[in-house]
């Protein structure tokens, strides 16, 4: 990963579309993925949403854990075109887009997490954080949204930008 941090996650509306669609598909169970694409100075760029595995059986409805073979699949297809794993996104059926102590728990440093927010079947919000800290004291920050701005065509006011 970059050693900058990136302080905006950007997606085309296209992969906006593929994020909604398999967050939306998982429910009523928590569903997750990889996000892949390049860092930059503004943010990170979202070029590709790769479907996720949730191996967690017993507590699909609020536990996640992403098939690592998921992650290397994602990673080998980013490397081809020379774009990285950026991060993950995982669902919360019927709860807000806020990480979990288990979240955090279980999250590396270094990537951002877009958690959705998916109530009834329907993406509601999504918002996106990064580990900050380090160890036991790591805690999440969340990404700038830019509710302060007007918004404009393509921005989603929950936290992400989308691009058309």
């Amino acid at each position: 990963m970059s050693e900058a941090l990136p302080r905006e996650v950007r997606f085309t509306g296209r992969q906006w579309g593929r994020l909604r669609e398999l967050a939306e598909s998982a429910y009523p169970f928590e569903g997750c993925g990889v996000l892949v694409g390049r860092a930059g100075e503004g943010g990170w760029e979202v070029s590709e949403v790769f479907p996720g595995r949730n191996l967690v059986q017993d507590r699909r409805h609020d536990r996640y854990e992403l098939d690592p073979r998921d992650i290397i699949a994602a990673e080998r297809a980013g490397r081809s075109r020379g774009e990285e794993v950026l991060g993950f996104f995982h669902t919360h059926p019927d709860h807000p887009a806020r990480p979990s102590q288990f979240d955090r728990d279980h999250a590396w440093p270094g990537y951002v997490y877009v958690v959705c927010a998916v109530d009834r079947g329907t993406m509601r919000r999504a918002t996106a954080w990064i580990l900050a800290g380090q160890g036991d004291g790591a805690e999440f920050e969340e990404l700038p949204t830019g509710e302060d701005d007007p918004p404009g065509r393509g921005y989603n006011p929950p936290g992400v930008v989308v691009e058309s």
